[in-house]
Formats: structure tokens, sequence, C-alpha cells
């Protein structure tokens, strides 16, 4: 058997700088995607980890009102056996609507904005996560 990938999604942006003309991360509140399969809705100072399967994805952020990987920030990715991603989602306000960002981030970077992160709760993963999921009390550590 291959092992799997974890992948640790998470929502830390800054609620006050989203007013700010060119802040690309705004908090994220919103559905979680692999593919066409819902594995979140995460909020703002939640992470979530899952294993994935090896090989080309791609991920998505969008609103919570579409559930569908349309319209929203897309970020396609090789996950490699055995390694751990972390990915930030983001809201980027813009003039007349915002723009759902999702990137990936180093582990280092993703440590510094979610050091008070708590896990999502369970009633907020979908079906398609619930198979997945990593259970954890705190946000992974660093190697």
């Amino acid at each position: 058997m291959v092992p799997q990938v974890q992948v640790t999604f998470y929502s830390s942006g800054s609620f006050l700088k989203s007013a700010m003309p060119d802040y690309k991360y705004g908090k994220f509140s919103g559905r979680i995607m692999d593919e066409k399969g819902q594995l979140a809705m995460l909020t703002p100072g939640h992470f979530i980890t899952f294993n994935l399967d090896p090989g080309q994805h791609i991920l998505s952020a969008n609103s919570w009102m579409i559930p569908s990987p349309e319209a929203g920030g897309h970020l396609k990715i090789d996950l490699i056996s055995g390694r751990h991603y972390y990915i930030g989602t983001y809201l980027e306000p813009l003039f007349v609507a915002s723009k759902f960002r999702i990137e990936q981030r180093t582990c280092q970077e993703a440590q510094q904005g979610n050091k008070s992160a708590k896990p999502l709760e369970q009633k907020h993963i979908k079906e398609y996560g619930l198979a997945r999921v990593v259970v954890e009390s705190s946000f992974p550590t660093c190697p």
C-alpha cells in the first residue's frame, strides 16, 4: 500500500486588514474541496488535516453558498507520498466582490499564523472528508 499524504488546511487571515486595498490574506470561511469532493466547511481560526492519495490534485476554496469548486480559488498540486503539506485559505477583498484564495505554505509560515488555531469541529467535516480526516488536538508541528 502506498503511504498517504497529509494535507493541513487552515484559515488564519486578518479580519482587520481585510478591508485594506491589495491585502490578499483576509479571513476565509467556506468550503474546501479535493477535486469535486467536499472535505469540510472551514472557519476562521481553525485547521483540519486529511490523508489524501499521492498524485495530482486540484484543491479549492469556495463560498459556503456554492457547493462546487467552480469560481473559487484553486491550487493544482502534485502530492508526494509521505510528505505533509500546509494549505492556507484566504479571502482577498476586491472593489465589488471578493476573491477566494488557496495557496501552499511552508510549515514554518503555517505555524506562525496558527499558534492558537483550534481543530475544526467534526460537525463541519463533510462525508467525503470524514473518511480521510486526521484527528488532532493542536496544529501540527514542523519536523
